[in-house]
């Protein structure tokens, strides 16, 4: 028996105790995603008042170094916490590359409906 097959057989038969704390940690999981997902809701909404900001005052879209200095701060927080730098940085570039959608768009003049689109001009972090 492969490891995978140990790993799914264990896994199709927990005992009554099993299944009711692994239903308990998903249920976990789950709050924490709605609270992930808020955080980043709520992350967006505010790159999109500076994107309207910018543009109200003719400011330039690119912040030079802004960037640099948001994940060099994710990297000393996933240090200090024992995360990988690697993950902490694709997240933060993931997060970083729909703040510009959402900038470029806002910018560019896109109707709030409208501001669905793959353009990066700005730095995404405002």
């Amino acid at each position: 028996m492969s490891v995978t097959d140990r790993h799914h057989t264990a896994a199709d038969a927990p005992s009554t105790q099993a299944a009711a704390d692994l239903a308990d940690l998903r249920a976990e999981l789950d709050d924490i995603d709605r609270t992930l997902l808020d955080g980043i809701r709520a992350r967006l909404e505010v790159c999109g008042r500076v994107a309207e900001l910018k543009q109200r005052h003719g400011l330039d879209v690119l912040q030079p170094g802004r960037m640099e200095v948001v994940h060099r701060r994710a990297q000393d927080y996933a240090h200090r916490h024992g995360l990988s730098g690697d993950f902490v940085r694709s997240l933060y570039t993931l997060l970083i590359d729909e703040a510009c959608r959402v900038e470029d768009r806002i910018v560019s003049g896109g109707a709030p409906a409208d501001r669905v689109g793959s353009g990066r001009r700005g730095d995404g972090t405002n």
